[in-house]
């Protein structure tokens, strides 16, 4: 059988919308532990650790650690156990890494992970009596 002709319906779209999205590899986890030290002795030595993370191509983003205890300055941690306490950073380098979107490590995504080196820093040592001082930590990426 023959054709009779041909119609054509309404153009219609097809679409995708792309959005940039980030995604924590891998950051610290368990316990950072600065081990046991004397109340008299010096604070102890920075403890290593890393973060990664990988964004969409081109997009910005900020890493920044909550805590559940007091930060002062936005970058100046507390673990406490009672009134006792001893204050600490976390720091990329020598840098402090904050706990607000202006304060925290800003980066842009290259698509593929990125690894950044981190130092846990006590900067405030002065124990006065034998107790395990904790700190509860959260790692967030805004982008």
């Amino acid at each position: 059988t023959a054709l009779a002709g041909t119609t054509a319906g309404t153009p219609f779209t097809v679409q995708v919308t792309v959005v940039a999205g980030c995604a924590i590899n891998s950051g610290p986890s368990g316990t950072i532990d600065f081990g046991s030290v004397a109340t008299t002795s010096a604070a102890p030595a920075d403890v290593a650790s890393s973060m990664s993370i990988t964004c969409t191509n081109s997009s910005l983003y900020t890493v920044r650690f909550t805590s559940t205890q007091l930060v002062t300055g936005n970058v100046n941690r507390t673990m406490v156990n009672g009134a006792q306490s001893v204050g600490y950073q976390i720091r990329t380098g020598v840098t402090p890494i904050g706990n607000t979107a202006g304060t925290g490590l800003a980066a842009t995504g290259t698509g593929s992970a990125q690894v950044t080196a981190l130092n846990f820093h006590i900067n405030s040592w002065a124990p006065t009596t034998p107790a395990v001082l904790t700190d509860s930590v959260t790692m967030q990426v805004d982008f």
